[in-house]
C-alpha cells in the first residue's frame, strides 16, 4: 500500500507533462485523411501519381506570390492538354490523375518574364490514398483551383469525388 502512495505522485507528474508536450506538435495543413504520398520532386518539377491509378491530390501555394503550375510533357505523344493552373498565395487547388508520373513546372509572371520556381520551396501537397471516383469523372483534370481549402473540398464533392479517411 504504501508503494502506490508513493508512485502515484510520479505517475501523475507523469500523465501531465505527456498531455502537455503532446499538445506543442505542429498542426499539419492537411484536412483529415490526406496524406504526404504518392507524389514527388525532381529537377524543380513536381511529380504526380506514382502508381497510374486514379488519384486525388490537394495542392496549396505557401508562397507569397502568385504561382502558376502547368504541366510538362515527358512522353511522346501526339496531343496532350496543357492543364494550367494559377494560385493566388495560400490558396489550393484539388487535381485528379490517372496518369502515372505527371510532370508540373511552377513559375511565377513578373511583368513580362516568366521565372521558373523549384516547386518544392512554393508547394504544400497531400494525396487522399482512399478516395473514390464516379466513372463520370474520372480522368485526368483539375477539379477545383485558387480557392480556400473548404472551398475546394466542398467543390469536389459535388463533382461526385469521395473523399474516405
Amino acid at each position: 500500500m504504501s508503494f502506490c502512495r508513493a508512485m502515484m505522485p510520479a505517475i501523475m507528474v507523469i500523465i501531465y507533462l505527456g498531455k502537455a508536450f503532446g499538445a506543442v506538435s505542429a498542426p499539419t495543413p492537411f484536412p483529415h485523411g490526406c496524406e504526404v504520398r504518392g507524389f514527388g520532386f525532381s529537377d524543380h518539377h513536381l511529380i504526380l501519381n506514382e502508381t497510374g491509378e486514379q488519384s486525388f491530390y490537394l495542392i496549396q501555394n505557401r508562397s507569397s506570390k502568385p504561382i502558376e503550375l502547368q504541366r510538362i510533357e515527358t512522353r511522346e505523344v501526339f496531343m496532350s492538354p496543357s492543364l494550367t493552373a494559377k494560385l493566388d498565395p495560400l490558396n489550393w487547388a484539388a487535381f485528379a490523375s490517372d496518369v502515372e508520373n505527371l510532370h508540373f513546372q511552377c513559375f511565377v509572371k513578373e511583368e513580362e518574364t516568366i521565372k521558373t520556381l523549384d516547386c518544392r520551396d512554393v508547394l504544400e501537397v497531400c494525396q487522399y490514398p482512399r478516395v473514390k471516383f464516379a466513372l463520370s469523372n474520372m480522368g485526368n483534370y483539375w477539379v477545383s483551383t485558387n480557392k480556400s481549402q473548404n472551398e475546394v473540398i466542398t467543390d469536389a464533392t459535388k463533382k461526385g469525388i469521395y473523399l474516405r479517411w
